[in-house]
């Protein structure tokens, strides 16, 4: 990462500086870094998410700088509705910082600031074998609970797999990836629909989340959870189970109560765009400007953890 990307001061890490805020200690992978934020004392995960690559031509140069401030300001649209996702299973947003992009002008990317959760992904826990059908569920039902509390504000993750699911040593799930743009790339944690192009909703998340619950478990021994993952699993969205009962099966072998924090009122979510209000501010206007600091009862946690693999984009 070069000076000119968005963080102040030297050019060694520990001597620059988000915002004036964030000290950026440690980079840990692609574009994320182990940040202090030098206000509250707390460590936290900054995150610039990339922009599509500038094009040589002049003509494909200006086609590409309009994409790159199209994305830009999606991307600071999203992050800011994901600031508002309050769930103890989903990785907390805290802070939303944008920069201009080159030239002065708008168009640069945010940086997205979030809590920094202790332990491991799911990913590299599955990488030592897999998880008991009870602890599956009981990981489900916690990824679950974050899912609902987005849908029921209108967002979709759009990224449930175990990269992004954290593990941390006191037993507590957090499901990351929230505000960031996720094209649709393939692969076994993405629903059919999605795939094919024609966007998803939060039956897109359930199917996704029932693709991570068949790959935590021993191949063919899924047990009480097999009718779940294949009603989760159903090809049309129309046919998967919703959320509510879902999250009571799942319960139901994890041994649990479904949390009340889970317990959404319906299953009726109005699409993110009908929901999250589009920013009122050019991404170029808030150069050094941060949201601010989250009521007391809203911030969780810091410590030190996986965000490496939930906010590095790492595949599975």
């Amino acid at each position: 990462m070069s000076d000119d990307d968005g963080a102040s001061g030297g050019g060694t890490t520990g001597e620059r500086r988000v915002a004036g805020r964030y000290r950026l200690l440690e980079r840990v992978g692609g574009a994320v870094w182990r940040a202090l934020d030098e206000r509250t004392g707390r460590e936290v995960a900054v995150r610039q998410p990339p922009l599509p690559s500038m094009a040589p031509s002049s003509v494909a140069s200006s086609v590409a700088g309009e994409e790159r401030e199209r994305v830009a300001h999606r991307l600071l649209h999203e992050a800011r509705a994901a600031a508002r996702v309050e769930h103890p299973s989903a990785v907390a947003v805290h802070d939303v910082v944008a920069e201009a992009g080159p030239g002065g002008e708008g168009g640069g990317p945010p940086w997205i600031v979030t809590e920094w959760v202790p332990g491991e992904s799911l990913r590299d826990r599955l990488g030592r074998g897999p998880l008991d059908v009870q602890e599956a569920a009981r990981v489900g039902l916690a990824v679950l609970g974050a899912l609902r509390a987005a849908h029921a504000i209108g967002i979709v993750h759009r990224d449930v797999r175990p990269a992004n699911v954290l593990l941390a040593p006191s037993g507590r799930v957090a499901l990351a990836g929230f505000g960031f743009e996720v094209p649709a790339r393939g692969g076994e944690f993405e629903a059919p629909e999605r795939g094919a192009g024609r966007g998803g909703g939060p039956a897109s998340d359930l199917w996704s989340l029932g693709a991570l619950l068949r790959a935590a478990v021993a191949p063919g021994d899924a047990g009480p959870l097999e009718p779940l993952l294949g009603r989760l699993l159903a090809p049309e969205p129309e046919r998967r189970p919703g959320a509510e009962e879902t999250a009571a099966e799942l319960a139901a072998v994890a041994g649990e109560t479904v949390p009340e924090s889970a317990a959404v009122t319906g299953e009726t979510v109005v699409e993110p765009t009908a929901v999250v209000a589009e920013p009122t501010v050019v991404v170029g206007d808030m150069v050094g400007k941060t949201m601010p600091e989250p009521p007391p009862d809203r911030r969780r946690p810091a410590g030190v953890a996986a965000l490496l693999e939930a906010l590095g984009w790492a595949k599975g």
